[in-house]
This record gives C-alpha cells, structure tokens and sequence, in this order.
C-alpha cells in the first residue's frame, strides 16, 4: 500500500510538474488524463504483484508438498550406475539426520554412500555388499526425513525431524 501511493504521489508531482500555467482546457484535460492514466498504471502493476505473489505462495507450498510425499521413485532401489558414482560415506555422526534414522534401523550394520547432496536435499544409500537394504532422504529446507526399506517396499520413516 505504502508503494503505491508514492508511485502515485511521484507521478503526480513529475507531471503537475510538466504542465503549463496557461489555464487553457486542452492541457487541463490531458494533465488529468495522464494522472489517470497512471493511476491505472499502479493499479495494473500491483494486481500484477499481488498475483505473482500469491503464485509464489502456492509454488512453494506444492513444492513443500511434493517433498513430504513419497513417490514410486523414491521407493525404487538406486541404479548401478548412481550406486558406481555415488561417495563414500565414512563418518555419519556429521550428518544430522541420521541422528533420527538410527532411532530406526541399526547404520552400523550397512556400507554407506552419499547419492545426492546438494542445498536443498541429501539421498543416502545403506547396503550390505551389492544388497541395497535402505535409503534416506533428507530434505534439508524443512528438515523432512524418508526412510525406505529396498528389501520391504516400506516406509519406516517420513516425518519433521526438528
């Protein structure tokens, strides 16, 4: 609200400035026209924003959405060539999550690699030689962890960690 009534204002000062003192009609008209003018200009431009707002706001809650939901691919075992290209993870005290999936399932008994990590989620894998046996999902914005059982299809995990 406070923008839009110093655009308003500062239209109106450029062109009040702009006119003319002659008390003709014609440049009269077109003065209020051109305050009109950009009156409907704010107008337009804040209905504008507000709808790209609101779209924002919807974005980020389908996107919060879609990573609370588990989906068929979040259940599927990893591939060969992610599991081939995937890191080696030696310390696990580093990782806050699996703080939280120890209370679950035994780490300990797993060779453990980093699949994905990057800002905004981290994809670990946990098996017993080639046996892929779980997978955690760590989505780090609103501190959201999965865990899936490979072997069971299931979910032993899906919760806010914090």
């Amino acid at each position: 609200m406070y923008k839009k009534s110093l655009v308003f204002f500062a239209a109106a000062f450029v062109l009040g400035g702009c006119s003319t003192n002659k008390a003709d009609a014609p440049a009269e008209e077109s003065s209020e026209a051109a305050v009109q003018s950009s009156q409907e200009m704010v107008q337009e431009s804040s209905s504008e924003s507000v709808a790209s707002e609101s779209s924002a706001v919807e974005s980020s809650a389908s996107s919060e959405a879609a990573d609370t939901e588990t989906d068929s691919e979040d259940m599927a075992p990893v591939s060969e060539e992610e599991v081939a290209n995937a890191e080696e993870a030696t310390d696990l005290s580093q990782y806050e999550e699996l703080t939280y999936a120890k209370d679950q399932i035994d780490l300990s008994d797993y060779e453990s690699r980093i699949l994905t990590d990057n800002p905004g989620k981290r994809v670990m894998l946990f098996s017993d030689g080639n046996q892929q046996a779980y997978k955690t999902i760590y989505i780090k914005h609103n501190n959201w962890l999965k865990v899936i059982d490979l072997n069971n299809d299931g979910l032993v995990v899906n919760e806010s960690i914090k």
